[in-house]
Parts: structure tokens; C-alpha cells; sequence
């Protein structure tokens, strides 16, 4: 089979490329001014439409930003830290706190939410072992700017039984209204992988083709003391605004 050829850069990724490597290696700090586009224009010949292409890719992977009659600066943006063991702990949601509490540092999500009864997809049945499940869809957001949609599937009569078959679960969120039904979660166990968003989560996170940004897929399976599972939560999230941290002792 004969070798593909590969693939030049063009011209806008180039320069995007160059710029990424100068924010994330520190020689252009958090604040700091981009170099304007007319200097870009005139160093590199270059016109002004690839100048602006490169911009879009970095504004759309959360590197810079600009506002009306100021320069672009990178942006000052901590990333958020997901760590799975602290946020799933029963210190957490079995006090009242809702787990995004552990990621956010006391900042607030914006959480659109959907509930509704819905016969489980193959995949998903075959881990509840149930027909029906309580579908629960979420899209998180900071600050304006999107971070993950989660969808939560769990068995239609337990989420009846626990009073999650509503949006607002209340304090400590759902794991908290489970254990109040006699359904403490106990144990979870998470999968994660990289890939390309499809067009709709690109779409709902405001991912550009252009940035070649990744999304991080996160599933989970949560399952009480006998080992009965009662969550499957599917989370995507853009990759360009998490770190996903795990700790665990060696033992």
C-alpha cells in the first residue's frame, strides 16, 4: 500500500502552534499582552486572515481572550482539578455538599437539568440489569464557559423510591437521597478516554474545529453495599479545562 504523504501544517496552525508553546511554556504569562496582529502581519508576511485564524484557535482552546477596545492577553484561567476520590467521598455529599464543591473551590456551576423516564439503551441495561431508568442529562458551566455534559442513568424505581426523578435533588445531591432510601453508594469505579468531540458535543461545550481540542469521556458505575449497581453516569468534558487528578494509597 503506498505511504500517504503527510499532512503540512498550514499556515495559521504554524503560527497557532508557535504562540500555544510560548503561553503554556511561561515566555507569555497569564495577563500578559499577545503580540499584536499588525506586527504578526509584518514579521511573518502574513495576512491578516491567517493572524486571526491562529487567534480563534487559541481564544477557542481557553488560552486567550479579548475584549472590545483592549489587546488580547492570555487569559487567567485556573484550570479545574477533578479529583475523583475526593469528590466521591461520603464526607462530601453525605454533609449536604454537592461533589462539584471539591472541583470549584466554593464557586458556583450554572447546571441546566433534564429528567425523564426512558426505556435504557443496550449498553446501559446491560449494566443496571433493569428495563426503565431515571435519565438525568446535565450541562455544566463557569463563568460563561461551558464544561461538561453528564448524563446519569439509574433504575427507574429506585430514582422513584429516592425522590431523584425531579431536577433538584437538594442537599448532598443524589448519592445523599439514595442513602436516605437505603441505597448508599459504596463504591464507584471510573473509566476515562480521550477522543474528538462529535459534532453535537462540540456544539454544546462551544468547541471549534479549528482548536483540534479533545474531549476527556468519563464513565462511571456506582454501586451500593451489595454490589447492586445504581448509577451509570457518562460525563464529557473539555479536555482544555480540566486536570484529572487521582490519588489512591499503595498498598
Amino acid at each position: 500500500m503506498p505511504k500517504q504523504p503527510e499532512r503540512r501544517p498550514r499556515l495559521y496552525e504554524e503560527l497557532a502552534n508557535e504562540l500555544r508553546a510560548k503561553i503554556l511554556d511561561g515566555e507569555l504569562p497569564p495577563g500578559a499582552e499577545m503580540p499584536r496582529e499588525n506586527a504578526l502581519m509584518e514579521e511573518r508576511d502574513l495576512a491578516r486572515s491567517t493572524v486571526r485564524q491562529a487567534f480563534d484557535v487559541l481564544r477557542a482552546e481557553g488560552l486567550i481572550e479579548s475584549r472590545q477596545g483592549a489587546p488580547v492577553r492570555v487569559r487567567e484561567y485556573k484550570p479545574i482539578i477533578r479529583n475523583a476520590r475526593k469528590r466521591l467521598s461520603t464526607t462530601v455529599w453525605g454533609s449536604g455538599e454537592s461533589i462539584w464543591s471539591v472541583d470549584l473551590e466554593g464557586r458556583q456551576p450554572e447546571v441546566e437539568v433534564e429528567v425523564d423516564e426512558v426505556e435504557a439503551p443496550p449498553r446501559i441495561a446491560d449494566v443496571l440489569g433493569v428495563g426503565r431508568v431515571c435519565r438525568r442529562r446535565r450541562r455544566f458551566s463557569l463563568d460563561g464557559r461551558q464544561l461538561m455534559l453528564a448524563t446519569s442513568y439509574i433504575p427507574a424505581e429506585i430514582a422513584n423510591e429516592a425522590g431523584i426523578n425531579q431536577p433538584d435533588t437538594g442537599n448532598g445531591g443524589m448519592y445523599q437521597r439514595l442513602a436516605e432510601a437505603g441505597h448508599a453508594p459504596v463504591e464507584a469505579k471510573e473509566q476515562v478516554r480521550a477522543r474528538m468531540p462529535l459534532p453535537d458535543e462540540a456544539e454544546a461545550l462551544r468547541i471549534s474545529a479549528a482548536s483540534g481540542s479533545p474531549v476527556a469521556v468519563i464513565a462511571r458505575v456506582v454501586v451500593d453495599a451489595d454490589g447492586k449497581p445504581l448509577e451509570v453516569n457518562e460525563m464529557t468534558l473539555d479536555a482544555s479545562k480540566y486536570i484529572l487528578e487521582y490519588d489512591f494509597p499503595l498498598q
